[in-house]
């Protein structure tokens, strides 16, 4: 696979920086993707393996504390371009990319770092430096033997050209940053990091190496560049490949995290979190609304990230991006009320307390089925409490957890308050050797009880929301067989039916068993299976391979057993992970279907005598997360779901979370709550206040 260069756009030459990478000796190993503000594509940077900015403009006085005004100042700036390329070198930064910093670009790295600018060198240094026609100044330069800049040139010294009127301020360079190439006048020329062998590669020149007239002979242009592919491909051991499941082609290469970077992660995050902390909760609810609104502003590129790595179709990864947001805006109305301080009773002489702190350092390990919703279930009420997080997606929805990570960073959430960790089950494994104040996992039960058991020692806080073996009674005495059988079959089968809380065996009651098949299957046949991209598919493929031969393990069980066959029971043909929706008839509880996750557009249906029978196999599970009944007698629904241990009960719905409820697991289902007040407070410690008035 190419490794992607990504280039910050600018409105001056830039046609020179892609010509430089995409000459003819390199096409066969690289490709540039253009980095834009004017988009904004910021989220194709998850996709390159390294950054190059670009010159241009010069950036707003306000970036660096300088005068509002200055001799030969642009007649407009670009303040969305400071912002887009701010993001994009925090980024880089945090994914230890590459970076190759060119003019501008070397000037906003030094920014960035805490450095300062001379906003313009005056006519002395503008005659040397600055361009005054459509020919670049030429001049010598300096460099700083045994920097990195010199070992890859080759030399001490040489000619490049020069188009500047402005110069990071040598006496405030940022910090971890060494001037490494000086101008005859003394300007800076050159800034690598201060340790390099620490560091991922970052090199930054105050010239124009893409555009030497002579750059196919000079060192100090064709040997940067080659300096700095050599530390691209150099990377490529710490790689994680993105499987689009609906093709199976590799979108993306993301540069994983190792046991080393996971420990400076949680080391920064613990230094900023009191911090944070110390900001009152309405700061951090305008910070929290303001990511909330960027979800909707760029709602159409998120949704298609989510479907190009899950498989979901379009529609309903823009239902999930929309369900994320109703979720955030309930915790944003509610956080006031039970994050303050809650008065237990008071008299004249003495006022009690709960005051509700944050645990302090979080560790969330999400899961990829749907990343944003129990994504937001943890890291929404752990920030609004006043927590830092380190966050680690599912490798399987890894894009999207960079995307999270960027529009929090973009809403106004500190760098070192939110951290994403990208890998597969090696660095979740690395995770639960550091020390958190609160553990989060959201996935399956074996997970789950390994993450349990792997951090008890610590004793702190653990949540396991874990899967679920989700059954549902169709009673028979239910109004409108067909819609019945409509909705549940929805419940069963909307994301594919890999939800934790989807309908996953079905008890019928014998008086409308049939009539509910064939209403159940006829709503089946109505769905269409194709690409998740195309509008109107309600299945898309798995998100994941190696379930498909779960899937079809069952199955054969169930035929076995004897299951029968109403429609599916097989991989559908063609490229991707596609499984045909499945419905198996005559199931029982001895089944393999009827007791395991399937996690896959499968549902067993079983007949019963009478609401006895049906509570006696749906409590015949090991886990308890959710059930549902669906009845016209409400009353009835009720007590057969007080005689079930689970979590989360339904009458005549299924497959639902709303915000204001707790969202809890019983059993292999895990325990701890996320969502409502539970699931604010979930994220706090409490002290007891004892307070006595008028002493002191």
């Amino acid at each position: 696979m190419k490794k992607r260069i990504g280039i910050t756009f600018s409105r001056t030459n830039y046609a020179y920086y892609p010509a430089w990478f995409n000459e003819k000796s390199l096409e066969e190993d690289f490709e540039v993707v253009e980095l834009s503000f004017l988009q904004p594509n910021i989220h194709l940077l998850h996709r390159c393996d390294a950054l190059v900015l670009s010159g241009g403009v010069d950036m707003q006085p306000a970036c660096y504390g300088g005068l509002e005004r200055y001799p030969n100042m642009p007649e407009a700036f670009e303040p969305e371009r400071d912002a887009f390329e701010a993001q994009a070198y925090a980024y880089a930064k945090s994914r230890s990319l590459p970076v190759l910093g060119i003019c501008r670009g070397m000037q906003l790295v030094n920014i960035l770092e805490g450095g300062s600018m001379l906003p313009d060198l005056g006519p002395a240094g503008n005659a040397l430096h600055r361009k005054a026609s459509e020919t670049d100044k030429r001049h010598l330069v300096q460099l700083l033997p045994g920097s990195l800049l010199q070992e890859a040139c080759g030399c001490i010294e040489g000619v490049v050209n020069s188009a500047h009127h402005q110069a990071i301020d040598p006496v405030r360079v940022g910090h971890g940053l060494r001037v490494t190439a000086w101008s005859e006048d003394g300007i800076p020329e050159a800034l690598e990091a201060e340790d390099g062998s620490q560091k991922p590669f970052l090199l930054c020149v105050q010239w124009h190496p893409e555009r030497m007239a002579d750059k196919q002979e000079n060192p100090l242009s064709y040997r940067v560049r080659q300096r700095f592919l050599e530390s691209v491909i150099q990377q490529s051991h710490r790689r994680m490949e993105i499987v689009n499941p609906a093709t199976e082609e590799v979108i993306a290469s993301l540069v994983t995290d190792t046991p080393q970077t996971l420990e400076q992660k949680a080391m920064r995050l613990r230094k900023a979190q009191p911090h944070w902390a110390s900001k009152s909760l309405e700061e951090r609810r305008n910070i929290l609304s303001r990511f909330r609104d960027l979800l909707t502003e760029e709602k159409e590129a998120l949704a298609a990230d989510l479907t190009a790595e899950v498989g979901k179709p379009l529609q309903q990864s823009r239902n999930e991006i929309e369900g994320a947001r109703t979720r955030i805006a309930w915790m944003l109305n509610h956080a006031q009320r039970y994050l303050s301080d809650e008065v237990m009773s008071t008299n004249e002489t003495m006022e009690e307390r709960i005051r509700y702190e944050p645990l302090g350092l979080v560790c969330n390990i999400s899961a990829w089925n749907y990343p944003y919703l129990v994504g937001v279930n943890v890291f929404i009420p752990a920030l609004l409490a006043g927590n830092a997080v380190l966050y680690k997606p599912s490798e399987h929805a890894s894009l999207t957890g960079l995307q999270i990570d960027r529009l929090l960073k973009a809403s106004g959430i500190p760098e070192d308050v939110f951290q994403t960790a990208v890998g597969a089950g090696e660095i979740g494994e690395a995770l639960l050797h550091l020390s958190f104040d609160g553990w989060f996992f959201t996935g399956s039960y074996r997970t789950g009880k390994h993450v349990y058991a792997s951090v008890a020692s610590q004793m702190a806080v653990c949540q396991c929301e874990l899967g679920g073996k989700d059954p549902l009674y169709v009673a028979d005495d239910v109004a409108d067989i067909s819609a019945v059988a409509a909705a549940t079959a929805d419940g069963a089968f909307y994301n594919n039916g890999q939800s934790c809380c989807a309908v996953e065996r079905i008890y019928v009651h014998e008086k409308v068993y049939e009539a509910y098949l064939e209403a159940f299957v006829k709503e089946v046949r109505t769905w269409r299976m194709g690409d998740p991209l195309e509008e109107g598919i309600y299945l898309g493929p798995l998100a994941r391979k190696d379930n498909l031969q779960v899937l079809e393990a069952q199955v054969a069980d169930a035929l076995s057993k004897g299951g029968r066959l109403l429609c599916g029971g097989k991989r559908a043909g063609g490229k991707g992970y596609y499984f045909e929706p499945t419905v198996i008839a005559d199931a029982d509880n001895s089944m393999w279907m009827m007791r395991e996750e399937s996690f896959g557009p499968i549902i067993g249906i079983q007949k019963v005598t009478d609401d006895e029978q049906a509570v006696r196999l749906m409590q015949d599970t090991d886990y308890g997360l959710t059930a549902a009944v669906y009845t016209s007698d409400n009353s009835r629904g009720e007590r057969i779901l007080t005689e079930l241990d689970t979590g989360t009960g339904y009458i005549n719905c299924c497959d639902r979370v709303s915000a204001a409820l707790p969202w809890s697991g019983r059993k292999h289902s895990g325990f701890g709550a996320t969502l409502s007040h539970q699931g604010l407070r979930a994220f706090t410690k409490t002290k007891g206040l004892h307070v006595r008035k008028g002493e002191g």
